[in-house]
């Protein structure tokens, strides 16, 4: 079987002045994790964006964000899903370039034979995630076919819990629903953000990974509030014969070789 390098950014918040609170710049940090990979001479097969890309929405975020991606080097694929954070009708037009409307922004991707399944969790108005039937059975489509490679789902909302007690509450609301969807599958890795602190567990089995964010970090000794700090991080997820694996990749002005 191929070996695969999927890199995982997520949390990204751009804002329309590049700050987004005090000594947070969004854009600043992405840019960061970006030159990272270029210094790095990394050359992921799959780049995901697993939402809360903008954080109000903006378009011209969306824009802003179209064209660094068209600068990342090397022929990655690029997936993209919306965050609780996001507009869809604005992500759909402005970074997708695929018209209007507001329905789901479901879209599978390949690289060779390992599939991307991008998932749209979000629920315009709500903090917190569903998959609504649409998305599952789009979901439950793709995978009626096995391929060659195995499957990777992306969304934003994790089907895990997190030790800080507002992000659960704000969760993905019916993860069992999902689970049952995966049963029996080729996916190898679900892939969430949202938290802005990194989680591993599973699902029915399946691996599943949390991304921290490029934006801030997430406290997470602080359990009943949420506290949010400076720290920037992607993750890089490796298929291979030998195993998976997720790792975090902490980013900073001065990374890189």
């Amino acid at each position: 079987m191929a070996s695969y390098l999927v890199v995982q950014i997520s949390d990204v918040h751009l804002t329309v002045d590049g700050v987004l609170a005090p000594g947070v710049r969004p854009r600043d940090n992405l840019v960061d994790a970006l030159r990272y990979l270029e210094k790095s001479r990394s050359r992921p097969d799959i780049l995901v964006l697993s939402g809360d890309l903008a954080n109000t929405g903006d378009p011209a975020c969306y824009d802003d964000l179209r064209a660094l991606l068209a600068e990342v080097p090397g022929g990655a694929e690029i997936v993209c899903v919306p965050g609780n954070h996001d507009d869809r009708a604005a992500f759909r037009r402005h970074l997708l370039g695929d018209g209007d409307g507001d329905a789901p922004v479901n879209v599978t991707r390949w690289r060779a034979g390992l599939r991307v399944v991008a998932l749209d969790s979000s629920v315009p108005g709500e903090d917190f995630g569903v998959l609504d039937p649409e998305t599952l059975s789009y979901l439950a489509a793709e995978l009626a076919t096995p391929a060659q490679h195995g499957t990777v789902v992306v969304l934003h909302h994790p089907p895990l819990s997190s030790p800080i007690e507002p992000m659960a509450a704000i969760a993905l609301r019916n993860a069992a629903d999902l689970r049952d969807v995966l049963a029996g599958s080729d996916v190898r890795f679900v892939l969430a953000g949202h938290n802005h602190h990194p989680s591993a567990g599973a699902l029915g089995g399946v691996p599943v990974w949390v991304s921290p964010a490029t934006a801030y970090r997430a406290d997470v000794s602080s359990t009943a509030v949420f506290r949010a700090v400076p720290g920037s991080a992607i993750s890089r997820i490796d298929l291979t014969d030998h195993g998976d694996a997720a790792t975090v990749v902490p980013i900073g002005p001065a990374d890189g070789p």
